[in-house]
């Protein structure tokens, strides 16, 4: 699936966008779980609830879950996920596949909602954040998308390789801003174990371009 957002060459990022949250169910599930930012907004000093145990039966929803996501069987998926939230409000893993779910549909709004209520059950989701970044950047909010790259790329996760991919394209793109671009596509392929061959070539280009 491309999205119309992603012009030229650089629709090869629809490969990527979503990837992460398609493998690991059961680790998702079970890690992206938080109990919000401690009292300086930047570090979680807060004890940690202790979260329960993961049911099988649970599980094995939340695999199928995204098997049916992979498959295109989309009213499945968000069924499963929905009930998922419900039953384990405290992981942000199923709100933020119902967010990557909405996002390939193009429902925007749920999409943001979605990952938003990820993000308020673990700030850190840097996954959320990359999608909110590629949804801003959508919308002509640069500067916000730009923030939840920082936040992602920057702040919570630098080996996070994708949103160094969304940030360089939008700092290329759409900010003018290409040796900042440069630096974060090389560093995207740092963190691949396997060279992109077209970002490697972005890379040239835009080389060549920033010295000018």
């Amino acid at each position: 699936m491309q999205y119309s957002f992603i012009f030229y060459s650089r629709k090869k990022l629809a490969r990527y966008v979503g990837h992460l949250f398609f493998t690991g169910a059961i680790l998702l599930l079970a890690a992206c779980a938080g109990t919000g930012p401690g009292p300086t907004g930047d570090t979680d000093t807060t004890p940690k609830k202790e979260l329960p145990k993961i049911d099988p039966e649970i599980a094995a929803s939340y695999e199928a879950a995204l098997s049916a996501m992979r498959a295109g069987k989309t009213a499945q998926a968000e069924r499963a996920l929905q009930q998922l939230t419900a039953q384990y409000p405290n992981y942000s893993g199923p709100q933020a596949n119902l967010g990557i779910l909405y996002f390939h549909q193009n429902k925007l709004e749920k999409a943001k909602a979605a990952f938003q209520a990820s993000l308020k059950i673990n700030p850190k989701n840097v996954v959320s954040l990359n999608h909110l970044g590629i949804i801003s950047r959508n919308a002509g909010e640069f500067k916000q998308a730009r923030t939840y790259y920082e936040k992602a790329a920057l702040q919570i996760d630098p080996d996070y390789a994708y949103a160094h991919l969304n940030f360089g394209i939008l700092l290329e793109l759409y900010m003018g801003k290409l040796s900042e671009a440069l630096g974060h596509y090389q560093q995207y392929q740092k963190l691949t174990p396997k060279e992109d061959i077209e970002v490697k070539k972005w890379i040239v280009d835009l080389g060549r371009r920033a010295k000018k």
